[in-house]
């Protein structure tokens, strides 16, 4: 009898897990539509297979759900009502079903809020009909060992976890002074943490002893607290990581957090009201399966982790589970605390651990020879170590200032709503076809390549002999930067030749479409990869050809399944004396990408020192493929009269410096491109160029302008310059000395000053600004900012912003004013 009611319970706490699930899917989607950047990039191109499944069978999950709901609730009283209520919601679902076809306009963030009402509904009436038992004997408090050894599993796990995910990148484990230091100083944070969380749940258990309804009380305190920290975590989740700040962000955290607690107190209150405590032997069981976990996951999920969430929620969970656990096996005989005990031990650990932050100076040496430089390696590690990174920033050690002017002036001009290009963009004053040569034009934008893994940037690299060769035909440019830190608004500026304004994206957007343009101007064939991108950015046209349209999600776009149909293109099409105007933005070597090319593992892949496996392995396939394709058109007599041009929309952050992704950061590794550009014959004799030149990828549509006669192009600070001129009296009239850089999801700006040596870069959330002298700091680790050089840069950054808001005769308005001002 015992094990079918054990049997009952947790099949109940199941369906209502899955219920509550579906709703906090449901409501966090539609936050994700309602936010610009996230619109676009998570709704509209998904990079997750489980993502448009779930819009397309919401109404059907939500009555299975529901039927789910029914069963577990079938024993308890006044079920109808509620039921009924929560059916009603499920007809109105059925003929007005949204998420599908759900926009980027505020009804977006309204169903985010409405859709977490029925769980919110559900679970009150599901906390208020489980029966109660009468008031328990004191059974003692909370046990301080229990918590502190569980901190000590927590960080010994993750730190575990670290150095797997480091083996597994064949990074040699570190063993060193600076990494013993590290993981000793998270044991510490963690137990720190662990103290705090259990002084201020006995000191509810102490002021509440004398209550008759002691536990009911303390079950409001316990679940108030709960509410404020979690509240805390999804805000300045909300706010770090999505930009995602003010009054509407403060209301969803807080309902968010309230249906998160609500939803925990639902499942765990019959386990406490009926007496089911976990045996030990299965208490530690779970213990170490979850930890198990903890130690896989990050390797297992590599770079496939959007800024961090599947982790960041994960630990809060392995939190949860690991305390539960330790206390259910470890804490028998607990004693009763007394208020000077409780005050002592918390005053002690607080007062220790800030002594020795505040001495880290002289014991933290092997971490760096300044403050500043100690906390950049605490917050490196913390990158790779997530639970760390949890306890470190919750007791107050993020490095965090508040949004001040330049703060609030950028979020004005960034993800920008219903932005309209009120301009006409125009590189050259008159564009007229040209009566010059037509070559073929083949642009490859591989995705998240940095130039060091290129053999013609890096002499140690051996697996890109295709791109080498290419390169030595041709110009490899070693100098050359994106303007944006993620494709999203990258790959529009290569087409555009330009800065844009930050949104996502500028309608119509025909009138900056400078490649385009010159397609049609100069009667270009234009053959297309036609992404998730492109589809929002190009005029619709019969004459356009489009490849890889039978890729469902953008992370399957490879270059070689691309190649494949742009050959047979070009073998197939009508009136083959038109030139080819190719685009293509393969996805083979972002971390995100998920297509059918053989995996490393039955390749026989020899590991390279210094460079990352998937990366290096990924590419060469990629350089395969391009060459297979530079021999074709060799094959084909097209080689020697086209234009091949191979560069990246950004690089990325793989970890050897504590730093990941990209989009949401402007560092060297994520803004240098290589960028490597074939000429016919008849043009490079006739051009000149300089490879150190500071360079931007809206450089390459100018070049193109350039070089079939459109000339000449107009000098703005917005446009992009040509790579290549006839004379050097004119390479010297385009060159630039400083660069305007921007995330594309968030309001991070940068410049690059004095041909590329200073790197100044500025956040919003958390509030920081940083200087990189990259001539002597070329991974840039050492902030040089003083407050003066950071009001100078400031200012500039201000500046440039103006300047590309008045050149599209865009004004903030209301909501953007109302946005910034937090």
């Amino acid at each position: 009898m015992e094990y079918r009611d054990h049997l009952r319970i947790w099949t109940s706490s199941l369906l209502k897990l899955a219920w509550g699930a579906y709703l906090l899917l449901t409501s966090l989607y539609c936050l994700l539509a309602f936010l610009p950047y996230t619109y676009f990039a998570l709704i509209k191109a998904p990079a997750y297979p489980w993502m448009p499944w779930f819009a397309q069978h919401h109404t059907l999950l939500y009555w299975a759900t529901l039927a789910g709901v029914a069963v577990a609730s079938w024993r308890k009283p006044r079920k109808c009502g509620v039921l009924l209520l929560l059916g009603t919601a499920g007809v109105y679902l059925f003929f007005r079903p949204f998420l599908a076809e759900i926009e980027n306009r505020w009804p977006a963030y309204v169903w985010s809020v409405v859709s977490l009402m029925p769980l919110c509904v559900y679970t009150i009436w599901e906390i208020c009909t489980t029966s109660d038992r009468p008031e328990p004997g004191e059974d003692g408090d909370f046990d301080y060992s229990s918590g502190i050894l569980t901190a000590v599993i927590a960080s010994v796990v993750y730190g575990t976890a670290s150095e797997v995910l480091e083996r597994s990148q064949h990074r040699p484990l570190d063993f060193g002074a600076a990494r013993l230091e590290l993981g000793v100083w998270s044991i510490l944070s963690h137990v720190l943490v662990a103290i705090s969380a259990l002084s201020v749940l006995n000191l509810v258990r102490i002021a509440t002893r004398r209550l008759r309804l002691r536990t009911k009380v303390r079950g409001l305190i316990y679940g108030a607290l709960l509410t404020g920290v979690t509240g805390f975590l999804i805000n300045h989740f909300l706010s770090t990581a999505l930009s995602f700040d003010g009054w509407m962000a403060h209301v969803y955290a807080f309902l968010l957090s309230v249906s998160l607690t609500l939803l925990l107190a639902a499942l765990v209150l019959p386990l406490i009201v009926g007496g089911k405590k976990l045996e030990k032997k299965f208490a530690l069981a779970v213990a170490a399966l979850v930890s198990l976990a903890a130690i896989g996951l990050p390797s297992f999920i590599a770079g496939g982790d959007w800024n961090g969430v599947l982790q960041h929620a994960f630990a809060i969970v392995f939190w949860i589970v690991l305390t539960g656990c330790m206390y259910s096996a470890l804490a028998a005989g607990a004693r009763m605390q007394s208020v000077s005990r409780v005050m002592a031990i918390l005053v002690i650990a607080g007062f220790s651990y800030k002594a020795l932050q505040a001495t880290a100076i002289f014991w933290a040496k092997p971490l760096g020879a300044t403050d500043d430089e100690v906390a950049i390696a605490m917050e490196s590690y913390a990158a790779r170590d997530t639970s760390f990174s949890m306890a470190h920033h919750i007791l107050g050690n993020a490095r965090e200032a508040p949004c001040g002017d330049l703060c609030r002036i950028m979020r004005q001009y960034t993800n920008i709503r219903d932005a309209q290009a009120r301009t006409e963009l125009k590189l050259v004053e008159d564009l007229q076809p040209t009566s010059t040569l037509r070559p073929n034009i083949f642009l490859f934008v591989i995705d998240s390549v940095r130039p060091d893994y290129i053999g013609a940037y890096n002499p140690k690299v051996d697996f890109t002999p295709n791109l080498d060769a290419l390169a030595h035909d041709g110009v490899a440019l070693r100098n050359v930067f994106t303007q944006y830190a993620g494709t999203t608004l990258s790959e529009p500026a290569i087409w555009s030749g330009a800065m844009l304004l930050h949104a996502h994206y500028m309608q119509p957007f025909s009138r900056v479409n400078s490649l385009e343009k010159l397609a049609r101007t100069d009667n270009y064939q234009l053959v297309v990869s036609y992404d998730t991108v492109l589809s929002q950015l190009l005029s619709p046209s019969a004459d356009m050809i489009k490849l890889d349209e039978d890729k469902t999600l953008w992370n399957r776009c490879e270059v070689c399944s691309t190649i494949r149909q742009l050959e047979k293109t070009i073998d197939s099409r009508p009136g083959k004396e038109r030139p080819v105007l190719f685009y293509a933005q393969p996805m083979n070597v972002h971390q995100f990408a998920s297509n059918d090319m053989p995996r490393m593992a039955s390749s026989n892949w020899r590991h390279r020192n210094g460079f990352n496996d998937r990366i290096a392995f990924e590419l060469s396939q990629v350089d395969q493929c391009l060459g297979s394709f530079f021999d074709y058109l060799k094959a084909k007599g097209l080689y020697d009269n086209s234009v091949i041009v191979v560069a990246s929309d950004h690089g990325d952050a793989t970890g050897e410096l504590g730093r990941f992704s990209h989009s949401v950061h402007i560092f060297p590794e994520v803004m240098k491109v290589p960028l490597i550009v074939h000429l016919p014959k008849s043009m490079r004799e006739r051009i000149v160029y300089d490879d150190t030149s500071l360079s931007a990828l809206t450089d390459i549509t100018p070049t193109l302008y350039y070089l079939l006669g459109h000339r000449p192009i107009e000098i703005n600070p917005v446009f992009g310059r040509p790579l290549f001129t006839e004379t050097r009296e004119e390479l010297a009239l385009y060159r630039r000395h400083e660069m305007f850089l921007a995330s594309d999801e968030r309001a991070v700006y940068g410049l690059l000053a004095d041909n590329g040596r200073f790197l100044f870069t500025t956040y919003d959330s958390p509030a920081a600004s940083f200087l990189f002298d990259l001539s002597n700091d070329p991974d840039a680790l050492h902030n040089l900012l003083t407050p003066d050089s950071e009001r100078k840069y400031g200012r500039q950054v201000i500046e440039h912003l103006h300047e590309v808001a008045d050149f599209y005769g865009y004004k903030p308005g209301i909501g953007s004013l109302l946005a910034a001002d937090r």
